[in-house]
């Protein structure tokens, strides 16, 4: 019984305490925007989901087609293909699921980054790194997947740095 009261009590007090707390979920905004979409950032994703969905039966030709897109420090030694991890992960589920989304794109989230540079030695570039997220194909469940987008410091154009979840 002493057991039993020691449970209510216990209980009493998370229903009190959880009642009182304040939520620690933020309201939902609706700017989802940290910037405005760079046409350039756009015209690079409609690129690369184009060389991805057009070369749906051939994953190598999709990967000679989107090395224009992606930046240096994706490609393997000497620039013709992309590192063997990418071609494996993150390329393989980015070229399976890239029939899944809009196109043209639609873009319903960019997010500044922290990022002033990427890649190591030979690759390494200052610039930043603004998340782009790419709205599915109307009637596909699921979220919009975050595609790494860098802008170099120098102004040349901008490739990208990580497929993300596509």
């Amino acid at each position: 019984m002493l057991r039993l009261r020691r449970v209510s009590l216990a209980l009493w007090i998370c229903a009190a305490t959880a009642a009182a707390a304040p939520t620690l979920i933020p309201a939902t905004t609706q700017a989802q925007m940290d910037e405005p979409v760079d046409p350039r950032a756009e015209k690079l994703l409609n690129d690369f989901l184009s060389a991805l969905t057009g070369n749906k039966d051939d994953m190598n030709a999709a990967v000679k087609a989107a090395l224009p897109h992606l930046h240096k420090s994706l490609l393997g030694p000497g620039g013709s293909d992309v590192t063997q991890d990418l071609r494996n992960f993150s390329f393989k589920k980015a070229w399976q699921n890239a029939q899944f989304y809009a196109q043209p794109v639609k873009i319903t989230r960019v997010r500044k980054t922290g990022t002033t540079g990427i890649g190591f030695r030979e690759t390494a570039e200052k610039g930043r790194v603004i998340d782009y997220f790419v709205g599915k194909k109307e009637g596909v469940a699921g979220m919009p997947a975050p595609v790494k987008i860098f802008f170099p410091e120098d102004g040349s154009a901008p490739k990208i740095s990580y497929v993300g979840s596509l």
